[in-house]
């Protein structure tokens, strides 16, 4: 009969292929509607209630919510609501639909349900507003103390529910309100809370606490105890099949491996994630964008910028569809970077802006929001000192601090404020004090930025050996991971750094001579312009007036290792390559360059402005 009906173009039409939903032309239904108001208004909330009933009955939570508020039984709907949220917010990533939902019921009938105030207070904390989610706990508080429990069967089931246990979550709102603010202590403690109030089965809750006493450790600066407990959270979130809280949690942990200057874990853990998330063959979750997000952090990082602008691409759309914030803001900086590395200033700062209008909320801990310190920093890239300054005191930031962890990245850029206004001695003292810290608590990535800007600082002082054995540490530490833009994002001051290490290395300085000739010739390809970066890995590089034949990215490299005085065998080996290749490339440079030999070769070379 419906395929007769939608022959005879009687107002029917299917939604989709195989003909097995249908719904009325929308100007019909309306017609319909109508007339049912005009003459049989009694019937419509009856109509309503048993519309409710069946979608309830099918697992249509969106229709059941929608029919029920069109019963007039919104008491009915918030039940819905309550049991449905857990599927819909943490499983499907849609936020937008509980806020929808929410805002169409009673302000007085939420106020008297402490598990929406509690939906409230948690949709509140993860878009950043911190002010509005103590009220709403207090009320949820005082609600629960003067109301008798009701039934409550989640639809997620108790194991993959966290509205199961109201007290519960109430101190485990506590415990996330703390972890956006910084304070690790109250963190771990309304943590501990949570897990005395837990009952039999409730491994959803217990897998969230989990995770914020790894969010606890990480504010602490103890990267191998978070990386434990996060891995622990993430199994359990995995093991009930949850993917919101499985990626974002991933998202954190590879943040926490980033610290630790471990960037190929970090990379397998996004795989991981991946592998839950956006599975061969089935659809792609937003829940895959904070995994995309954090590839493109390291492939960034790595130089590889066509690979990080695929990936956060990737992440940004996916992102903007994810429940909580941090990651799309992460993505915006990591585009930000890309397009200032890029040759692009302008766009960098149009997708710093974006991120800004996302980011988790002014109140938020810098380690868990890096926007507006990568703002400052993007001010700094672009010669905008002043202001950068301004923002450093307008943040309460002085040189003579003890640098809490939570708060590196600001007091990172506070140092590199402090070395632009040609004054190293209080950078010095601030980086060494923050040296210790990281050293301590072995945060190598840490570490390797602290040593990075020591390395400026210590030249602006005029302190030639300091400055090559700060500078080779950070290598030493770096080369290994192939962390590149930690050096190549300080522009040319680092460039003539990299120039005094290779001298060092022809002298046989102590501290210069471990440090692989081969990264060294990376990282010069990382200063040759928006040309180089967008060739690196391809066999090009920046165009340099002066030269007929333009060389390529390996002949860089070897040109390089030739300015450090290396023989062609050890050139050989350090690049993986036949002793014939390397004189190939070498003969090919010296005719580039118009060489009789390799002195000749590097002394062009230099005087061009290919190497420092």
């Amino acid at each position: 009969m419906l395929e007769q009906v939608e022959r005879a173009n009687l107002f029917l039409m299917p939604l989709d292929e195989v003909r097995g939903w249908w719904r009325y032309h929308h100007l019909f239904a309306d017609l319909l509607r109508a007339r049912l108001q005009a003459e049989q208004p009694g019937r419509v909330a009856a109509l309503h209630r048993n519309a409710a009933a069946w979608c309830q009955q099918h697992g249509l939570a969106d229709d059941a919510v929608r029919h029920a508020l069109g019963a007039g039984d919104a008491a009915w709907a918030a039940r819905l609501i309550e049991q449905h949220f857990d599927a819909i917010y943490y499983w499907r990533s849609e936020g937008a639909t509980i806020r929808r939902w929410v805002s169409a019921l009673p302000a007085d009938l939420v106020r008297s349900r402490p598990r929406l105030l509690l939906v409230q207070a948690l949709m509140a904390a993860t878009s950043g507003a911190l002010e509005a989610v103590e009220p709403l706990l207090d009320v949820a508080e005082r609600t629960v103390a003067g109301a008798a429990e009701e039934p409550f069967e989640p639809t997620a089931g108790r194991a993959g529910s966290v509205l199961v246990n109201v007290p519960a979550l109430i101190a485990l709102h506590r415990s996330y309100l703390a972890q956006l603010r910084g304070d690790a202590e109250s963190t771990a403690a309304s943590a501990s809370r949570v897990l005395a109030e837990l009952g039999e089965g409730e491994r959803m809750l217990e897998s969230v606490t989990r995770w914020q006493l790894a969010v606890a450790e990480w504010l602490r600066g103890r990267p191998a105890e978070a990386e434990r407990a996060f891995a622990s959270s993430i199994a359990g979130w995995r093991a009930v099949g949850q993917p919101t809280s499985t990626a974002y949690g991933g998202y954190q942990l590879v943040q926490v491996q980033r610290a630790q200057g471990r960037l190929d874990a970090a990379v397998r853990t996004c795989l991981h994630a991946l592998e839950f998330t956006a599975p061969a063959g089935q659809p792609t979750l937003s829940a895959a964008g904070p995994a995309y997000v954090g590839l493109a952090e390291v492939a960034y990082e790595r130089n590889e910028l066509d690979t990080a602008l695929r990936h956060v691409t990737e992440g940004i759309a996916l992102g903007r569809r994810f429940v909580y914030t941090a990651p799309l803001a992460a993505g915006l900086v990591t585009l930000a970077w890309i397009r200032q590395a890029s040759g692009d200033p302008d766009g960098a700062r149009e997708a710093m802006s974006e991120a800004g209008g996302v980011e988790p909320g002014p109140g938020v801990a810098v380690l868990l929001n890096p926007v507006p310190a990568k703002r400052a920093r993007l001010l700094l890239a672009q010669g905008e000192v002043a202001a950068a300054a301004r923002w450093a005191q307008q943040r309460g930031l002085g040189p003579d601090d003890e640098p809490p962890y939570p708060r590196e990245p600001e007091y990172l850029v506070l140092a590199r404020v402090l070395i632009a206004q040609d004054r190293p001695v209080p950078a010095l003292a601030l980086l060494d004090r923050m040296l210790a810290a990281a050293a301590a608590q072995d945060r190598a990535g840490s570490v390797i930025e602290i040593r990075t800007l020591q390395a400026l600082a210590l030249a602006a002082s005029g302190e030639e050996d300091a400055t090559v054995d700060a500078l080779a540490a950070a290598l030493a530490l770096a080369c290994p991971q192939g962390c590149v833009r930690v050096f190549a994002d300080e522009g040319p001051p680092m460039s003539a750094l990299l120039g005094r290490l290779v001298a060092a290395q022809k002298a046989d300085q102590a501290a210069a001579r471990n440090v692989p000739l081969g990264c060294l010739a990376q990282l010069l390809r990382a200063f040759g312009g928006k040309e180089a970066a967008a060739g690196a890995g391809r066999g090009a590089a920046a165009a340099v007036p002066g030269l007929v034949e333009q060389l390529t990215a390996r002949e860089l490299e070897i040109l390089v290792l030739l300015a450090a005085g290396t023989p062609n065998p050890r050139t050989a080996e350090d690049l993986v390559v036949s002793l014939d290749t390397v004189k190939k490339h070498v003969s090919h440079l010296l005719g580039k360059l118009g060489a009789a030999n390799r002195t000749e070769a590097v002394t062009r070379a230099r005087q061009l402005g290919l190497i420092p």
